[in-house]
């Protein structure tokens, strides 16, 4: 029962519900990971430009394949966008992937992880959000669990954060 309460209280602190009313800012982007104890939750958001290329509403069958694949991409290769120990064992399994329209020329890429590690996270993670979308440069990265709070700016994929 008390995993549900926690899990509910940092999903309400990070994921709030409804349409984003913060600025949109292209080549950055916000990782939000909440744990308690060995699960949690990991949410990724960019303005669509970062991650897809444009934020327009594809139109072309070329356009319509970029976005196919850059959402592929969120779904199997989420280990390489948030890089947790090796020793922790943890795995993220893709929850949703998709592109919220806010009108014809606005758009935003939201992925959202379950995490479940075989062993405490006593080291470093890291990210690769540079890697896997090269016009995403900024990545605000908030953490939150039942023994802590933190939260860093990597840039260009260089930083770690340790819980």
């Amino acid at each position: 029962m008390k995993i549900v309460l926690v899990m509910s209280f940092c999903a309400t602190l990070l994921f709030p519900q409804g349409k984003s009313q913060k600025a949109h800012v292209h080549g950055s982007a916000e990782i939000k990971i909440a744990m308690e104890g060995l699960k949690g939750e990991v949410e990724f958001e960019s303005p669509a430009d970062g991650v897809i290329g444009f934020e327009s509403e594809p139109k072309t069958a070329a356009q319509k394949q970029v976005v196919t694949a850059a959402l592929d991409t969120l779904r199997k290769r989420g280990s390489e966008l948030v890089i947790f120990p090796a020793s922790s064992a943890c795995k993220l399994t893709h929850k949703e992937v998709e592109v919220h329209r806010e009108g014809p020329q606005h758009a935003e890429v939201h992925a959202h992880y379950d995490l479940a590690c075989a062993k405490p996270i006593t080291s470093e993670i890291k990210f690769g959000a540079t890697k896997l979308f090269p016009r995403t440069r900024e990545v605000k990265v908030t953490f939150v669990s039942e023994k802590s709070q933190k939260s860093v700016n990597i840039i260009s994929d260089a930083g770690t954060l340790k819980p």
